[in-house]
C-alpha cells in the first residue's frame, strides 16, 4: 500500500472495529457466565482498548516508515476509542431494548450509574467512557512511540 493512502483515520477505524467486536464478545461471555451484573468486571475490557491502540499506533508508524506526528498518535487513540465504544454502545442499545430490558434496572441500582439512567444516556456514557480513555492511552503510548530509539528498534 502506498504511503499516501495510509491515514490515521483508516488505521483507527480498522482497529476500532476490532476492539469494538472484542468489547461485545467480552460482554457476551460475561453474560454467558452470568457475570453481567458485576459492572466492575466490564472495566477489564480496557485491556482490549490498550492493545488495540498500541497496535494501531505501531502499525501506522511502521506503515509511514517510522515517522509519526505526536498528534496523529493522539488522534489514533481517540478515534479508536470512539469507534470501539460506539460499536459497544449500539450493541448495548439493542441488548437493553430487546434482549434484556431488566438489565438497565440493575445498572441503575449500581453505585456506578445514576438512578435516572436511560438507554440514551447509557449510549452517550458508553461512548464517553471509551473516548476519554482512548485519548489517555494514546497519550501514554506516544511517550514510547515518539522516541528515536523506538524507530531504530523497529528497523532492526
Amino acid at each position: 500500500m502506498a504511503l499516501s493512502r495510509i491515514t490515521y483515520q483508516k488505521v483507527s477505524l480498522k482497529y476500532g472495529i476490532f476492539v469494538g467486536i472484542a468489547h461485545v464478545l467480552f460482554f457476551l461471555i460475561m453474560r454467558l457466565l452470568n457475570l453481567q451484573n458485576r459492572v466492575e468486571l466490564s472495566f477489564l475490557s480496557a485491556i482490549f482498548l490498550i492493545i488495540g491502540i498500541t497496535v494501531a499506533i505501531s502499525q501506522f508508524k511502521k506503515a509511514k516508515g517510522g515517522d509519526i506526528n505526536y498528534f496523529q498518535g493522539l488522534a489514533i487513540g481517540a478515534t479508536t476509542g470512539v469507534v470501539s465504544s460506539t460499536i459497544l454502545a449500539l450493541f448495548m442499545v439493542i441488548y437493553l431494548t430487546t434482549l434484556d430490558t431488566a438489565y438497565l434496572a440493575s445498572l441503575q441500582s449500581s453505585a456506578l450509574f445514576p438512578v435516572s439512567l436511560s438507554v440514551l444516556s447509557f449510549f452517550v456514557l458508553t461512548i464517553i467512557y471509551g473516548t476519554i480513555p482512548g485519548f489517555l492511552i494514546a497519550f501514554v503510548a506516544m511517550q514510547w512511540f515518539k522516541r528515536e530509539e523506538h524507530a531504530i528498534q523497529e528497523r532492526i
